[in-house]
């Protein structure tokens, strides 16, 4: 026992004085985490219109009044011109739709006809305008008709419409969690594989191996310097998040147990995969690629970006049982909705059941030269 308490101040010593080390470990996943936050791919664009008004009367004047809409935040987002000037623009990609109100709109005797060009390349925003384009006309056209009260919509149907003040932090929510879980399968991965392999071709293992040390003294001490540091990890950004983000971060005491479980878990298991990978790989020329290929696919199909079931259905079948999912969707019901140990039970299962068969897979792949 007095052997594993030097072996790993001397490696929390050597990790934290590699400080290129530090900044990239929390860098990456704090720049991603700030830029997909900020773009809040959650939030609603109002579509961009390009309005000719041809007619420039009092009834064009209220629709794009309507179009509009009233408050700070507007339905359509309306820019005036010619319409040859309007198509160009929306050929660029400035605009998502160009309206062009003909002259003599709303005229009593005659039929007034908007013609609309939308850009296909934006379905959602050009379907968007012209829904708001047919309800302004059909308010403006209520307005302006002497309509029997007996024949209005108002007179046989109504609708009582309540609103109530969700819980759903909308995708800057579900961004920190599954991002707090990618740093840690980084740092157990990268960090592992990159200083063992390093380690190894230097001869610093061989050495030690020559030593009365046991292999036990060395990685016990790697593994707690590598938990510690996940754990970290995990409370910055999720500190970050909330600070800089708005994200509500674990309610309860409950959910901090939770999430420093998982974060000691998971981080127990991606040490023990980086350990395996790095008894694979001869050399960092090696390593580097083999890390990649583990790692990446995880990244974009675990849920850390965008939710699992967004994925084409055979793929998610396979992505649910990844172990960067189980972490991911643990750290979210922790962080966001404060879940209990107890509520995590397949999230805790799973990462114990990868954490052992990685485990085993180290054990039999970890070598000293």
């Amino acid at each position: 026992m007095s052997h594993y308490w030097p072996l790993t101040v001397i490696s929390m010593k050597m990790y934290f004085r590699n400080r290129q080390g530090i900044f990239w470990a929390l860098f990456f996943p704090f720049l991603i985490m700030i830029i997909f936050g900020l773009l809040d791919f959650g939030g609603f664009n109002a579509p961009d219109i390009g309005i000719d008004d041809r007619a420039g009367n009092s009834a064009s004047k209220s629709l794009i009044e309507k179009l509009q809409g009233s408050g700070d935040d507007p339905i359509l987002v309306i820019s005036r011109g010619i319409e040859s000037t309007l198509l160009a623009e929306l050929d660029d990609g400035d605009l998502d739709a160009v309206f062009v109100i003909p002259e003599g709109f709303a005229q009593p005797g005659r039929r007034s006809t908007v013609r609309v060009t939308t850009d296909a390349r934006k379905p959602q925003a050009s379907g968007v305008a012209v829904v708001v384009l047919s309800d302004s006309l059909e308010n403006l056209f209520q307005e302006m008709a002497t309509v029997p009260d007996e024949f209005l919509i108002g007179s046989r149907f109504d609708i009582d419409q309540a609103t109530i003040e969700g819980q759903d932090q909308g995708f800057k929510g579900f961004l920190v969690p599954g991002i707090a879980a990618m740093a840690i399968m980084q740092g157990g991965i990268f960090g592992v594989v990159f200083t063992l392999v390093r380690f190894r071709a230097q001869g610093v293992l061989r050495r030690l191996f020559a030593t009365p040390i046991s292999p036990a003294h060395f990685l016990v001490g790697q593994v707690i310097t590598r938990l510690t540091i996940s754990v970290l990890q995990a409370y910055i950004l999720l500190a970050v998040g909330a600070l800089v983000l708005g994200v509500s971060i674990g309610g309860s005491p409950a959910a901090w147990l939770s999430m420093t479980l998982l974060a000691v878990l998971g981080g127990a298991l991606f040490i023990s995969l980086g350990l395996a990978i790095s008894g694979m790989a001869k050399t960092e020329d090696v390593a580097a690629p083999v890390s990649n290929v583990i790692a990446l696919p995880m990244m974009f199909l675990s849920g850390v970006f965008f939710p699992v079931d967004s994925l084409p259905d055979t793929v998610a079948r396979v992505t649910q049982y990844l172990p960067l999912t189980y972490l991911a969707d643990g750290m979210r019901a922790a962080a966001l909705e404060g879940a209990g140990v107890t509520s995590l039970g397949p999230e805790f299962l799973g990462l114990a059941l990868w954490t052992a068969l990685m485990f085993i897979v180290a054990t039999r792949t970890f070598r000293w030269e």
